[in-house]
């Protein structure tokens, strides 16, 4: 159960919206309120996953030494030293 106030003209508009759609108010308000946060629910969703794959885009500094480490030779005499430092 939820009980909602709206302002006196919002109150009408929706009235008007239930009368001309043979329903009632409260089926007009549940229906724009699914549809409402299924939306959000979805723009969410979206967003966490742009986020994730942004992120597992992004080379990391494992990422990075291990490519500079593939770049170079392993027998050139030289002492190896981590390039993250």
């Amino acid at each position: 159960m939820l009980g909602v106030r709206l302002e006196p003209r919002l109150e009408a508009q929706l009235a008007a919206v239930a009368h001309a759609r043979g329903l009632t108010k409260s089926a007009v308000v549940r229906d724009a309120v699914r549809r409402h946060v299924t939306a959000l629910d979805d723009a969410y969703r979206a967003e966490c996953r742009r986020q994730s794959l942004a992120a597992a885009a992004a080379p990391s500094d494992d990422d990075r030494f291990w490519e500079a480490m593939a770049d170079e030779s392993w027998n050139d005499g030289y002492e190896r030293t981590d390039p993250r430092s």
